[in-house]
């Protein structure tokens, strides 16, 4: 019985190590709008492998916003943007995954960002 629960405080520790609370990783200044990147949760899926939820919204809108998955870099749920708004912002996650990952385990502060 103790092993079980100290099996089940073990477990507890390692998802709260993992979860990431909402931070914003960056803003993208654009000629008509900005971006914020968001990176909304760290989480494992049933395979035991890590991912983690981005979100992408308009700075002066935050009805137009896109949500994401990585390491697959695909589009869960998109709302306002257009096709093309949103393969720029697959290739901005894909080019800056190394930085994402980084600080979403911690390893960076979105002040050291650039």
């Amino acid at each position: 019985m103790g092993e079980d629960i100290e099996h089940t405080i073990q477990e507890l520790k390692s998802q709260e190590e993992k979860r990431v609370s909402y931070m914003e990783y960056c803003k993208i200044y654009g000629e008509k709008d900005n971006l914020l990147i968001y990176i909304m949760k760290m989480y494992e899926d049933r395979d035991g492998g890590d991912n983690i939820e981005i979100r992408a919204e308009k700075e002066n809108n935050m009805d137009v916003y896109a949500r994401f998955v990585l390491p697959a870099n695909y589009c869960t749920h998109a709302y306002g943007f257009t096709e093309t708004e949103l393969f720029q912002i697959e290739d901005f996650l894909r080019d800056n995954a190394v930085s994402i990952w980084d600080m979403a385990r911690g390893n960076i502060h979105a002040e050291s960002v650039a």
